[in-house]
């Protein structure tokens, strides 16, 4: 998926994406919650966001696929640092460490070498990063450039869909829909055009 083909269809696109978004996730989840009072919109949701300067969750992702007898169940933790570095490390039941650092991705397994990509040579993994680190910085205006933003709900019981503008990712990416309450994440859900998905929990904040 993000070598050419590997770019779209491979477990990295999921690994990255999931990491990403969960990360993104986690602005929120240890951000100090807005004023009870004020009215409820996108606005108010990013600037909470962006109050977070690092954050380290633990996770579940589950993934579905055709390609799989049943679903796929991964753990592990990730680790957001303000302003451009992100990492998912899946524990079980493999062993994978993903980082996003600028404009570099870097992926490494056991026993294998680490790849590496530049970002600004795939336009549509560069687009998703760039509207999550615009989500992090509570930067609107670059997430609209990148995704159609819909805020659905209300402050107890949220969700924020995000629908791809850039045409490559809209071959393989449906939506991305993130669940929340309040000031806190609850699930982040990757619905793929051919009707694979992954679902991520996002766990306890760790020290």
């Amino acid at each position: 998926m993000i070598f050419g083909r590997w770019l779209h269809r491979s477990r990295e696109w999921r690994g990255l994406a999931g990491a990403a978004l969960a990360l993104a996730g986690t602005c929120i989840a240890v951000s100090a919650r807005g004023d009870e009072s004020a009215a409820w919109d996108l606005a108010q949701l990013m600037q909470q966001r962006a109050q977070v300067t690092q954050a380290r969750v633990q996770f579940t992702e589950q993934r579905n696929s055709d390609l799989f007898e049943r679903p796929l169940i991964l753990s592990g933790t990730l680790r957001y640092d303000s302003p451009a570095r992100v990492e998912k490390q899946i524990d079980t039941p493999f062993k994978e460490h993903y980082v996003v650092d600028g404009d570099t991705l870097r992926i490494e397994r056991s026993g294998k070498r680490p790849r590496v990509a530049s970002l600004q040579e795939h336009p549509a993994l560069w687009a998703f990063v760039e509207s999550f680190r615009a989500t992090l910085a509570g930067n609107l205006s670059t997430l609209q450039r990148f995704y159609e933003v819909t805020l659905e709900g209300e402050r107890t019981h949220w969700r924020l869909v995000l629908r791809p503008r850039n045409a490559q990712m809209r071959e393989f990416v449906d939506s991305i829909k993130i669940e929340g309450s309040n000031a806190d994440i609850t699930a982040i859900e990757i619905l793929e055009v051919d009707g694979d998905s992954s679902r991520l929990s996002i766990g306890p904040t760790l020290s």
